[in-house]
Formats: C-alpha cells, sequence, structure tokens
C-alpha cells in the first residue's frame, strides 16, 4: 500500500508524466545539493499519469486545516 501524503502544488520541484524521468529530475536535484532535505517522488492520486518532486519536509500529514494541499501517493525516497 502506498503512503498518502499532502503537499501544496506550488511547493513542486519539477514533475513530469515519466515516472523515470522524475526520478532523474530528483536525482540531480539531489546532486546539486547533498545535504539539503531528502525528496520525495509522488503520484498525483486525482491524475495517476503525472509525478511531482518535493522536498520531503513540506509534506502535511492531515489537510484539514490547509484547502490549498492535494492529496498524494509516494512513489520514492531520494
Amino acid at each position: 500500500m502506498d503512503e498518502m501524503v499532502f503537499f501544496n502544488p506550488g511547493d513542486a520541484i519539477a514533475n513530469s508524466r515519466d515516472f523515470g524521468e522524475a526520478v532523474r529530475g530528483a536525482q540531480i536535484y539531489k546532486a546539486k545539493d547533498p545535504y539539503e532535505s531528502s525528496l520525495v517522488v509522488a503520484e498525483d492520486v486525482a491524475d495517476n499519469k503525472k509525478f511531482y518532486v518535493y522536498f520531503a519536509k513540506d509534506a502535511k500529514t492531515d489537510a484539514k486545516d490547509d484547502t490549498g494541499v492535494v492529496q498524494y501517493n509516494v512513489k520514492k525516497r531520494i
């Protein structure tokens, strides 16, 4: 079962329709600054053909208080 989290779509570092491309983008970003927060490649629950890269620290576990967040399934942590 996938881990569900919430992110503000405006906080995305990158996005792609290809999972491999999203992972490569995250790896390249992480290589530039390896001491930055870990990254998450997440799949949009509403459109499961889109993948987004976010900082793991930006994840929200509860969206009750924030209407600007969208639900995602975590596919990979980098």
